[in-house]
């Protein structure tokens, strides 16, 4: 019989540390960092009690209704005047006009404007990246500390931006940022309004252009999120498992974790049966581990339950047959099953990449059942980041394993972590959902960054979320890991590309920290996402296309789901296309070298290829 262990990944349990950089420091080149802790610890505190004395004073279809009408009218005058004053904290060094700009598409503007004071100046509206259109106001201050509130209820205006001009003379206004991780930039054409995104300013009015702006975080759009903070899952859990995924904790050769879902406390007894394919008589069991997921947003499940078996000592290039029960095995899910890597080149095998899947889910959920459907022996599925829009929002994840399930329940999901996955905050539901191997950076959550071996691949996951964390975090483990492998194939996976698609989506801080180290290692591909088209350089070293016979590593973007953006071809592009969802099937054979690449769009057809070999 084939010996087995059930194990959970010890940070399953226990509190998730975050380790971000140090409040208000900076990269060489000037880039502002996250704070450490939260800045806004006390806002959202009390934001937290707001949320309470509703879910206590209303039912759960009116917590979902909710409205800023509904919330402004709730407040107590109190909760108002500090919710009007506890967003923004800045000094300036004398008497200045402050303008507040904010997006106006949404409908919604920031409830406290008229009570501080501030004026509607409609002649100084202006756009920002190409279609968005920011509404501005004005107040005079005296010299002093400034406060300001909230940017909205229902946290889909992103943080206004604060500009400041003198009521007399022409030498500056300096502003003092009070609020940790807040920046001040000179507003320009082409300046960015906000620190952990590419978003861009278009001509700005004579006005404001040259005058200093105080920046902060669109990720901070969700401090104060009253308004659809409450919300119904459209696929609550029940006490049939569903949600089956696969996942890698160790060697893809030896071991699997399966984990599924039920609804809290349904699971007398979740216990997982497996044996070798048509080999009934070696059939093993293992009993899961459980862990409870709590979330007060969703009110018609606000509790999950997460199994989870890690099943070690199976045989390489085996495959095997499983299902698991909720209730000690007297009800069976239906057989799946799972394969483990063979020795290198025993077998040939394939994998597929996916660029960000995030909107658009179930369209997305149509593209991957395609390719399962037409290429049934994918071995694993690579996503480079993004996998949903609002990664603190459970349902959002619900959904994503609703769709995903349905083929990583046979074969196993290898994520990147994306900027929506944890949403400018700590990845808590990233991590907590999907068990990943433990050896990545010493700087950083289990699960963040590792790397796994397959066949003779090595592939390296990273974390490119650098407005959060540094890149130096994982330079040294980097630099390790790809070091000590001896794999014929070497590619690494993370979200943020270094070859933006189009201007203004630059990350040097990644290529200036990693670019090298993929280099010294001669790593072939990498893997990348964000960009929301598809895009493959030419190969690149030393951040210039490799010479004739020099080893160059190809950069590739891609994207699954819906969301789609423009694309501006640089010289160092050998094919990009826009408005196609693709999914890319890499063939490999382990005896002849080779490495087979094909883009294929929702249509089936393959947009792109190319072929690499090595002895």
């Amino acid at each position: 019989m084939i010996r087995f262990a059930v194990a959970l990944l010890g940070a399953f349990f226990l509190y998730i540390s975050v380790s971000y950089a140090d409040p208000g420091a900076r990269f060489a080149d000037g880039h502002t960092r996250a704070p450490e802790t939260s800045p806004h610890a006390a806002l959202e505190a009390q934001v937290s009690d707001i949320l309470d004395r509703f879910a206590a004073t209303m039912e759960p279809e009116a917590l979902v209704a909710l409205t800023p009408e509904v919330v402004l009218a709730f407040l107590t005058g109190e909760e108002r005047a500090y919710l009007s004053t506890a967003f923004v904290h800045f000094s300036i060094d004398r008497p200045a006009r402050i303008y507040i700009a904010y997006d106006g598409m949404y409908g919604e503007q920031p409830f406290w404007l008229e009570e501080l004071g501030f004026e509607r100046r409609e002649d100084l509206d202006f756009i920002v990246d190409v279609e968005d259109p920011y509404e501005v106001w004005q107040r005079e201050y005296e010299a002093g500390e400034v406060r300001l509130g909230i940017p909205s209820f229902s946290g889909e205006l992103k943080p206004y931006v604060v500009f400041a001009a003198p009521l007399g003379g022409d030498e500056a206004i300096e502003i003092t940022p009070l609020v940790a991780g807040t920046d001040v930039q000179i507003a320009a054409e082409g300046g960015e309004p906000f620190i952990d995104d590419n978003d861009y300013f278009n001509a700005l009015p004579a006005e404001l252009d040259g005058l200093p702006v105080l920046r902060s975080y669109e990720s901070w759009e969700f401090v104060s999120r009253m308004v659809g903070f409450f919300r119904t899952t459209d696929y609550p859990s029940s006490a049939t498992p569903d949600h089956i995924v696969q996942t890698w904790q160790g060697d893809p050769a030896t071991e699997i974790t399966i984990q599924w879902r039920t609804s809290a406390g349904a699971a007398s007894d979740p216990v997982l049966w497996y044996a070798p394919e048509n080999d009934a008589e070696s059939v093993a069991y293992a009993r899961a581990e459980t862990m409870t997921l709590r979330s007060r947003q969703v009110v018609n499940d606000p509790a999950i339950d997460l199994h989870r078996v890690r099943l070690t000592g199976l045989e390489p290039g085996g495959q095997y047959a499983f299902g698991v029960s909720a209730d000690g095995g007297e009800n069976w899910s239906e057989v799946r099953h799972f394969h483990t890597a063979a020795e290198p080149g025993a077998q040939t095998w394939r994998f597929v990449y996916l660029g960000d899947p995030q909107n658009g889910l179930d369209e997305w959920g149509d593209l991957i059942r395609q390719a399962y459907e037409r290429f049934p022996e994918i071995r694993f599925w690579m996503i480079a980041g993004d996998l949903i829009d609002h990664g603190t929002e459970r349902d959002n994840w619900d959904q994503f394993f609703a769709e995903g399930s349905t083929v990583f329940d046979r074969s196993a999901v290898v994520p990147a972590i994306g900027n929506h996955d944890s949403h400018g905050g700590h990845p808590t539901l990233y991590l907590q959902q999907f068990a990943l191997p433990d050896n990545g950076s010493e700087h950083l959550d289990p699960g963040r960054t590792y790397h796994l071996t397959y066949q003779d691949m090595l592939i390296v996951v990273m974390d490119s979320n650098y407005d959060l964390i540094e890149p130096e975090t994982q330079t040294e483990w980097l630099d390790r890991v790809l070091g000590a492998s001896d794999a014929r194939w070497k590619v690494v996976i993370y979200h943020h590309p270094f070859y933006a698609s189009r201007p203004g989506r630059d990350n040097q801080p990644l290529r200036d920290a990693w670019g090298p180290i993929f280099d010294r290692h001669n790593v072939d591909i990498a893997f990348q996402g964000h960009d929301h088209a598809y895009m493959r350089t030419v190969p690149m070293r030393g951040h210039r296309p490799a010479e004739p016979g020099e080893h160059g590593t190809i950069y590739l973007v891609a994207v699954s789901g819906t969301k789609m953006y423009e694309q501006e071809l640089r010289d160092i592009a050998a094919f990009g296309t826009t408005n196609e969802r693709t999914y890319q099937l890499i063939e490999m054979d382990s005896a002849a070298g080779t490495l087979s690449y094909r883009a294929i769009n929702a249509e089936g057809e393959t947009i792109d290829a190319f072929d690499l070999a090595k002895d």
